[in-house]
């Protein structure tokens, strides 16, 4: 129990103790908006029921309210999840209420294509800290294959746009270029960074999530590289909380359809939900080796990939296999 606690502390707050990471969430992935105007088949988009595209001002305002209220717990909080966040057409001014309230670091991720120059400008205007720009090829073909119903020119349009008139304001948001690394684009890797890299400042980043398979529910899902398997407890049960528009707050980010419940933020707190009976529970489960017995966290394969992979495999006990 004690080699878990302290692997838990390493991987989400190293300066902290165990018993802390129990109090309140470090990350928040809140879904202002449920929609998207992609298809991606690495989505779950055409499995979705929730039918609340909007979070109401009420419900976020009372979020804000105790997110500001821990802000020097809380480390990040990103307005996104699942959807396209820029489809909520008060994003920019929800991301400066964050700010005004102390909130170190606001972030986005976005499919680019309804980054236009009015959207970025209000976006840095606002003081948002990191936006991940998710464009997973540099060929059109293969990005359209992709990102289905996105056209491969604005995108890389929006983008570079964006990167400029950062640079031209000099706003301090850092910008991520992302990519979805899957079997189209697997080999895409060395000229996608390169590119991005020629037109990124030192404070930015590119980099490569490998397609995860959203707890086995996603049915086209290939493995593309070497994962360890957990045998060890999964970080987002002691440091993330999603919360969806409607003010559902589910299992974790990849429990899209809220198939374990944890409450509504309508009628409780963020921090006695963290606290709750079903967090509790599902954190011992984790702990004491039975984390099967949620079956989306058998073999889930999100948080894969830490830098030294195959050490934290060898002194936890964990396995590395492929897929």
């Amino acid at each position: 129990m004690e080699k878990f606690e302290n692997y838990l502390v390493r991987r989400i707050d190293a300066d902290k103790r165990y018993e802390e990471l129990l109090r309140f969430p470090r990350y928040f992935e809140i879904e202002t908006v449920n929609a998207c105007n992609a298809r991606c088949p690495m989505c779950t988009i055409e499995e979705w029921t929730r039918h609340s595209p909007i979070m109401k001002d009420e419900l976020f305002q009372k979020i804000v309210a105790e997110l500001v209220a821990h802000r020097d717990t809380v480390k990040r909080v990103s307005l996104y999840r699942d959807g396209e966040p820029l489809l909520d057409k008060k994003l920019a001014p929800r991301i400066a209420m964050l700010k005004q309230g102390g909130i170190r670091e606001v972030a986005i991720s976005t499919n680019v294509s309804l980054l236009d120059e009015t959207r970025a400008r209000d976006l840095l205007e606002a003081g948002l800290d990191t936006i991940i720009l998710s464009i997973d090829s540099l060929d059109k073909a293969v990005f359209e294959s992709i990102r289905v119903r996105l056209v491969h020119e604005v995108v890389m349009e929006n983008a570079l746009r964006f990167i400029r008139l950062r640079d031209e304001m000099k706003a301090r948001t850092r910008i991520w270029v992302r990519m979805i690394r899957q079997e189209s684009n697997y080999d895409e890797w060395p000229a996608f960074e390169q590119f991005w890299r020629g037109h990124l400042g030192e404070n930015d980043r590119v980099n490569y999530s490998n397609l995860h398979n959203w707890g086995s529910q996603l049915r086209s899902f290939k493995p593309v590289a070497e994962t360890y398997e957990p045998g060890l407890p999964c970080v987002a049960l002691w440091s993330l909380m999603i919360i969806f528009a409607n003010g559902d707050v589910p299992l974790c980010n990849v429990d899209y359809a809220n198939k374990y419940p944890t409450g509504n933020l309508s009628t409780s707190s963020i921090a006695d939900m963290w606290q709750s009976e079903a967090m509790t529970g599902r954190r011992a489960l984790h702990m004491s080796g039975h984390k099967s017995d949620i079956d989306i966290c058998t073999d889930c394969n999100v948080w894969d990939e830490p830098p030294d992979i195959h050490n934290v495999a060898a002194e936890y006990g964990a396995k590395v296999s492929l897929g």
